[in-house]
């Protein structure tokens, strides 16, 4: 059932309720990412690959298998945006990402289905978790020339659309078309086939059951390619990895665990998805932990931590109820949506076995995002039934601290990317050009792009976030 418009505004339904929230979210955290020049780390090297590659074939074919990777859509969308950009680098690659960002952020709101103004106010939150959520950080903070991981967010959340439409032949080709780019971007577009198949199991038949079949199929033969090219798996000499209290170097994890590295693979995927649920450990390290023992905790993780544990104390609540109530009403939306929801959060721990960080599980935090939309839209209807007793008004005081919580750390990212901002210009300003100066054809092509880059950077009006209070760093981190 929807709710009639306000009397005031006839205009504002619910639903443009939300998607109004959902622009505007979009439209500030665009703008910071505008503020951002392109990085120096991994961009600068990307972008100079590109140039020299002779053809965007070339570049997809040697992307195609590179040591423990198949990922022949990583450099090729840079490549595309690269020709597209005419020399305006800047302007392309972060116009983009911030395209990007408000599609993942506007098609957030259109998966939740708003009907209600309970609905619209639950929607608000979840946004808030959304944007304020550890993983979300990887994905506006990534320093590759795009957002890989931020890409299959938006490509989950289009399945995730998929399949909670009327369906038709159309939806099933998008559906498989999505997996597929997805899949071959990185390993953790697999995960759009996870969100189609388990919401085909759970009763949103949006894609149906041949375009499920087709979906594994794609699946069947992208493992399929992966044994023909003999591309590996991730080992642990791969890159360094927190375990524990600190990190430790891959020199160190083969000394530790390279006789059987199955515990510490487990110790990956168990911690993912305690970060996502809690916000702790953090890169595999449990923060909270290691600052009291250093007897400095910043109360940022403080804020993190309560925050991400009394909404994941809600979902559980949450989960209990409809378990009891599924006997007499079935597969509910709600219920659907945590079936997704929980699944998506422990496929995308599973791929992150190798090691941890904030963009592998960037997945799982949008989807812990929509488990926050079922908890908090369950709260508002319960408290209209429910006796006001006193664990009535708990679970309400516990919602509302939550949700003030979450708003504190949603504005906080436009904090972090003001201060990523100034650090990239600072790498510019630092970089030496000597490198590329030479005579050859290439030589002098590689040195007209840094230097544009450079000055883009140089040029770029960005805030010193030194000469802002320090209870914000203390609060919302660097």
């Amino acid at each position: 059932m929807t709710d009639p418009p306000r009397a005031g505004l006839p205009w504002l339904t619910p639903s443009r309720c939300a998607y109004l929230i959902a622009a505007v979210l979009s439209l500030a955290l665009g703008y910071d990412l505008l503020g951002i020049p392109i990085q120096v780390s991994d961009s600068l090297g990307q972008l100079l690959d590109v140039q020299r590659s002779p053809s965007l074939y070339e570049t997809f074919a040697a992307t195609a298998r590179r040591g423990a990777y198949m990922r022949p859509m990583f450099l090729a969308s840079v490549d595309i945006l690269f020709d597209l950009s005419r020399g305006h680098y800047w302007l392309t690659f972060r116009g983009f990402h911030a395209a990007m960002l408000a599609a993942a952020i506007l098609l957030f709101v259109r998966a939740l289905q708003v009907r209600t103004w309970q609905h619209c106010a639950a929607a608000a939150f979840a946004l808030t978790v959304f944007t304020g959520a550890t993983p979300f950080l990887g994905t506006v903070r990534e320093a590759f020339p795009v957002s890989h991981f931020l890409m299959i967010v938006l490509s989950c959340l289009v399945a995730l659309n998929l399949v909670r439409s009327a369906g038709g032949w159309w939806v099933d080709v998008a559906a498989v078309v999505t997996f597929a780019i997805a899949s071959m971007t990185i390993e953790s577009g697999l995960l759009v086939w996870v969100v189609v198949a388990v919401s085909w199991m759970v009763g949103m038949r949006g894609v149906s059951s041949r375009g499920v079949v087709a979906m594994t199929a794609c699946l069947a033969l992208y493992f399929g390619v992966r044994w023909y090219l003999s591309t590996g798996m991730p080992g642990l000499e791969e890159r360094s990895s927190g375990f524990l209290l600190r990190m430790v170097e891959p020199e160190e994890l083969i000394e530790r665990f390279g006789a059987n590295p199955l515990p510490f693979y487990a110790y990956n995927v168990v911690t993912s998805i305690l970060s996502v649920l809690f916000s702790d450990p953090d890169g595999g390290v449990f923060e909270l932990a290691r600052a009291w023992l250093l007897g400095d905790v910043p109360p940022r993780l403080y804020l993190v931590v309560v925050s991400s544990t009394l909404t994941t104390g809600l979902i559980g609540w949450t989960v209990v109820r409809r378990i009891r109530g599924r006997a007499q009403a079935g597969w509910t939306s709600d219920a659907q949506l945590l079936m997704v929801a929980g699944a998506v959060i422990v496929g995308n721990a599973a791929i992150s076995y190798a090691y941890t960080k904030h963009e592998i599980i960037s997945v799982a935090g949008a989807f812990y995002a929509v488990a926050a939309f079922v908890a908090a839209r369950h709260v508002a209807e319960s408290w209209e039934r429910m006796p006001r007793r006193a664990g009535a008004v708990a679970v309400l005081v516990l919602y509302f601290v939550a949700a003030s919580i979450w708003t504190f750390r949603s504005a906080g990212v436009h904090h972090i990317l003001q201060a990523q901002a100034f650090r990239v210009r600072n790498d510019w300003a630092r970089l030496s050009t000597a490198r590329w100066q030479g005579d050859s054809d290439d030589e002098r092509r590689s040195l007209a792009l840094v230097r544009q880059l450079r000055r883009d950077a140089l040029e770029a009006r960005v805030v010193n976030p030194y000469r802002r209070p320090r209870w914000q760093n203390r609060w919302w981190g660097e």
